[in-house]
This record gives C-alpha cells, sequence and structure tokens, in this order.
C-alpha cells in the first residue's frame, strides 16, 4: 500500500466522488504524474493501466474499470494529496 496524507478537502472529495480506496492506492503505485499548474495530477494512462493489469490481473481492472478515469492532484511542497477527481 502505497500511501500519501490527504487533506480534509481530498478525504471529503472521495467520499462524495465514490472513489474506493483501493483507485487512490492504484494511482500513487501506478500512475502517471504530469506537472499541472503549481500542482502535480496522477492519473492513469495506457502504459500505467497495463503495468497495473499485469500486476494485479486483467480481471480485476476490468471490474474496476470504471475507476479509471480518476485522478489525484498533489502538492509537491507538502506531499499532500489536496484533491481527488474524475477526468471528463
Amino acid at each position: 500500500m502505497n500511501t500519501l496524507p490527504m487533506t480534509k478537502h481530498a478525504a471529503i472529495r472521495q467520499q462524495q466522488r465514490s472513489i474506493p480506496p483501493l483507485v487512490i492506492d492504484w494511482l500513487l503505485s501506478y500512475g502517471r504524474r504530469e506537472k499541472s499548474y503549481d500542482a502535480i495530477r496522477v492519473s492513469f494512462d495506457k502504459k500505467t493501466r497495463r503495468n497495473l493489469a499485469s500486476d494485479v490481473g486483467a480481471r480485476a481492472v476490468s471490474m474496476m474499470s470504471k475507476y479509471l478515469a480518476t485522478a489525484l492532484v498533489v502538492d509537491p511542497a507538502t506531499d499532500r494529496v489536496i484533491t481527488v477527481e474524475w477526468l471528463h
């Protein structure tokens, strides 16, 4: 389990958006990191999805596929998750 501390805002958004903790762990372990303004956005792309499926199994990834359209926003200064979001 690869965890970063979450702000209160991020924890509330995770709950409101019904994003399971497992998906947060997958994002932190396998997600692609890219600079987004003054933060880091962590999300899944084709390569990270393949790596995830290779490690946890294609069936597990398929069952959780709707959650692969999510992302985390991390504050690089504090190394805390600022928010959890759905990508559209």
